[in-house]
Formats: structure tokens, C-alpha cells, sequence
């Protein structure tokens, strides 16, 4: 499988969506996104509630 992208965690903890993952999966600014445990991976995908 091949990585999309990388990010550093920063201070608290944060991390930066990267603009590649951002532009596939069409995040903007307030929106909310999900992150689910699935078979020993983290699964990042784009809510479908509105923040």
C-alpha cells in the first residue's frame, strides 16, 4: 500500500491534514471528519454531519 502522505505530530498532540488528503477527500475549513479503528489501522474519513 502505498502512503499518500506524512505529517509530524506536533505540540498537544496535532497533526495537520495534508493538502493531498485534503483535495481526495474534499475537506474544507469547519467540517468534520472521522477517525475509526478497523481491522489494527486508523480509517480518516470525511463526516457526513456538518460541524
Amino acid at each position: 500500500m502505498p502512503i499518500l502522505a506524512t505529517t509530524r505530530v506536533g505540540r498537544y498532540f496535532r497533526t495537520t491534514i495534508p493538502r493531498e488528503v485534503r483535495k481526495i477527500l474534499d475537506i474544507n475549513e469547519d467540517e468534520v471528519i472521522e477517525r475509526i479503528f478497523e481491522d489494527g489501522k486508523i480509517v480518516i474519513r470525511k463526516s457526513g454531519r456538518n460541524g
